[in-house]
């Protein structure tokens, strides 16, 4: 997955933040919960007349929370392989697309040219998440740190580990 360099340290390691898979995951517990509502109705009240059709509703049932279940275990592995490295020469972002897909980006520290975060909205402002952005001198795109839990700090931790890096070039140049 990751290859992490002989005298790489990690400094710290980021995850999107709890409250956006428990928003993700909401409604399919909602849905969840109506089917099970309406297979027990359903089996109360049916006519006498359709007691026949019962255990097609049933089945109907759980077949639909099969289908439930498996979207929350990819919902639960994306939130979880989706992760962001510090480390003190580099960031490292890996972004799960789906259940057989992963992207894999790096960017030195010295490429690092300027950070931006994004809150919007009243819960992500009282539980401090949001987005951070790292702006990079490189091709590749920006990296985007999604819904992460306290991004100004993430971004004061990143400009701190750079410049750090940056010195430790410095020294070593001039050695």
């Amino acid at each position: 997955m990751v290859q992490f360099r002989e005298d790489e340290k990690i400094i710290a390691v980021y995850r999107r933040h709890l409250v956006t898979l428990i928003f993700e995951i909401a409604p399919l517990v909602l849905f969840a919960l109506v089917i099970i509502a309406g297979a027990l109705f359903g089996g109360v009240f049916i006519p006498a007349k359709f007691s026949v059709l019962y255990p097609l509703i049933l089945f109907l049932a759980v077949f639909f929370l099969h289908l439930f279940w498996i979207a929350a275990f990819i919902m639960l592995a994306d939130f979880f392989l989706d992760v962001w490295i510090l480390t003190d020469q580099r960031i490292i972002a890996v972004e799960q697309k789906s259940l057989f897909s992963r992207v894999v980006s790096e960017c030195s520290l010295s490429k690092i040219q300027d950070t931006s975060i994004e809150v919007h909205g009243f819960i992500p402002t009282i539980l401090h998440y949001g987005n951070l952005t790292v702006r990079t001198a490189s091709e590749h795109e920006d990296f985007i740190f999604k819904n992460v839990a306290r991004p100004n700090f993430i971004s004061e931790e990143i400009a701190r580990t750079a410049k750090e890096f940056a010195g430790a070039e410095q020294l070593k140049q001039t050695i």
